[in-house]
């Protein structure tokens, strides 16, 4: 995916702000260029999926959303991702400000310039929290009915 030749304090203006604002999922652009690789923008529904304010979340790399819980393997899809600068898609388990554990379905995908040199990490996020709860209580109930079937 193709982005814009230069970074400077103009590059996402108000109007692809407003318009990110407006989207119902998470959306958040990280500098690689930056010790860490911080979060540079996070829309509207970032903030509310989390409960963190914007100010309270730029300039952190988001793996601070998932507290304590570091060691998931989805972070080393992640890292492997980026450090060969591709696209990735896992499921994460994140922890919203007020310590609720909720399911976060992130991909990301480098954002490069004309050179082929990334600019910013583009991530989308969904809270598939009702979906991985509802797929649990399927499972559950299968594997009592295979249990009473015995």
């Amino acid at each position: 995916m193709l982005f814009v030749d230069h970074k400077d304090s103009g590059l996402i203006p108000r109007i692809l702000c407003a318009i990110l604002d407006s989207c119902v999922n998470g959306v958040t652009l990280a500098d690689p260029d930056m010790e860490d690789m911080p979060l540079v923008y996070a829309n509207s529904a970032f903030t509310m999926m989390t409960g963190y304010t914007n100010e309270e979340t730029i300039g952190k790399n988001c793996r601070f959303l998932q507290g304590a819980d570091q060691n998931q393997v989805e972070r080393i899809q992640l890292h492997e991702a980026i450090k060969n600068t591709q696209a990735a898609e896992v499921t994460l388990r994140n922890y919203r400000k007020n310590g609720e554990l909720f399911y976060n379905r992130l991909s990301i995908t480098p954002l490069f310039d004309s050179s082929g040199r990334v600019l910013y990490y583009l991530g989308v996020q969904y809270d598939v929290t009702k979906q991985i709860l509802a797929e649990a209580e399927i499972k559950r109930l299968n594997d009592r009915l295979e249990a009473l079937a015995k």
